[in-house]
């Protein structure tokens, strides 16, 4: 109820006290699919593509206050983006720029997206913090950040797929 004020104002008009869980991520990395890296990375984007489509139809039907379903959606999507980004930063692209040094400008350009998308990412979770969320306000982050995610994720697979598919 701390990290979200929304909450308290949820459980009050609910009633009654609500549970609350707290998850932690688990130290181990996930063993990857079978199949060539590209296909997996590719998997991977099609999920987050599929929760952006899914955050902007709740957002659009949504009435004129925000409810805590689309909330939680949103802030896992911006979790989900934001492990996804880590991983990428710490593996895949040091490990591309060891081994294909020509991909250089490929993956500077890619770096400073990510920055991008984390100020995006933040401006998101500002909007979501606040106990009434203005529905044009996340009408609009969830916009700019899903033009951002889509033009990423198609210049990522269109550089980066083609090599890891090659092995």
């Amino acid at each position: 109820m701390q990290a979200d004020p929304g909450w308290a104002e949820y459980e009050r008009q609910a009633g009654r006290r609500l549970p609350v869980v707290a998850l932690s991520p688990l130290p181990a990395a996930p063993t990857p699919p079978p199949g060539p890296p590209g296909a997996a990375l590719t998997a991977v984007h099609d999920a987050l593509r599929r929760e952006l489509a899914l955050i902007r139809q709740e957002v659009a039907a949504a009435g004129p206050t925000v409810g805590a379903q689309l909330r939680v959606n949103c802030l896992s999507l911006c979790e989900g983006l934001r492990g996804h980004h880590e991983r990428e930063d710490a593996g895949m692209f040091p490990w591309l720029a060891a081994h294909r040094p020509d991909l250089a400008e490929v993956l500077a350009r890619l770096d400073a997206e990510h920055q991008a998308m984390a100020a995006l990412l933040d401006e998101l979770r500002t909007v979501l913090a606040t106990p009434t969320v203005d529905r044009e306000a996340l009408r609009t982050e969830v916009q700019r950040l899903t033009d951002q995610v889509q033009a990423h994720l198609a210049y990522e697979e269109e550089h980066l797929v083609p090599i890891l598919n090659a092995g």
